[in-house]
């Protein structure tokens, strides 16, 4: 199959790498792009949370002194949890789900008495953990670490593809980038009707405007990309 990749660098690459190596046909067109802050002021953390590699990679770009390496890095899934291993961080844990697992591992694992929780994100990440941890008398901390601009365009390229048919599904892997490729491709709604749009989770199938939604069994890349090799999705299709 001929699959379309939305998702950021260097993400893209090492899913169209996946692809290949699953004999499929990757066609890159990332739909937002990654931009890292300089530290900003916080309280030493006790812990930190990490929702996305991008988060552990603004982390790494900080002076070292800022956060210790040896404080424990709890973060939402397995690729999140490899990246802060490769920072350097020591005492990893992956919640192997979303942002709802990652509380309740926080929940499970930390007592709050022991200090506040550091959150590197977005301006507006899609799950605040501070109002989820908030009742097991956790303080969070959410700090603004990068940004993600949406593209204003897709390559010219990759639109004559979608409306001649040439690309055969596309993987979406966040609400945002779901939505950037709504508002991209509005004009290209009749062509893009019967293609298949492989979904990460029910919340990014939400916002990617309609079409022929499949979602993945779980919030992981190996659900979605055994969902794009069976064609189908335990979750159903919307």
């Amino acid at each position: 199959m001929r699959l379309l990749v939305t998702r950021p660098q260097p993400e893209a690459e090492r899913t169209a790498a996946e692809l290949v190596r699953r004999g499929h046909e990757p066609v890159l067109a990332p739909l937002l792009v990654t931009e890292f802050l300089p530290a900003p002021a916080f309280t030493a953390p006790a812990a930190l949370l990490f929702t996305s590699a991008n988060g552990v990679r603004a982390v790494d770009a900080w002076p070292g002194e800022r956060v210790s390496r040896a404080i424990p890095a709890l973060c939402v899934g397995a690729r999140t949890a490899a990246a802060a291993r490769v920072a350097g961080f020591t005492d990893v844990r992956s919640a192997d789900g979303d942002g709802d697992d990652l509380a309740r591992l926080v929940l499970a694992t930390l007592d709050p008495a022991a200090g506040p929780l550091l959150h590197p994100t977005v301006a507006r990440p899609a799950r605040d953990l501070a109002v989820l941890l908030g009742g097991g008398g956790f303080t969070v901390e959410t700090v603004e670490a990068y940004r993600m601009s949406e593209v204003e365009a897709l390559p010219d390229a990759v639109e004559t593809a979608l409306r001649s048919g040439a690309i055969d599904g596309v993987l979406l892997y966040s609400r945002r980038t779901a939505e950037t490729f709504a508002r991209l491709t509005q004009g290209l709604r009749p062509h893009l009707a019967a293609m298949p749009v492989y979904c990460l989770s029910a919340d990014v199938a939400a916002g990617a405007g309609g079409g022929r939604m499949l979602v993945a069994a779980a919030p992981n890349e190996a659900a979605l990309l055994a969902l794009v090799g069976n064609g189908t999705s335990a979750a159903g299709i919307h």
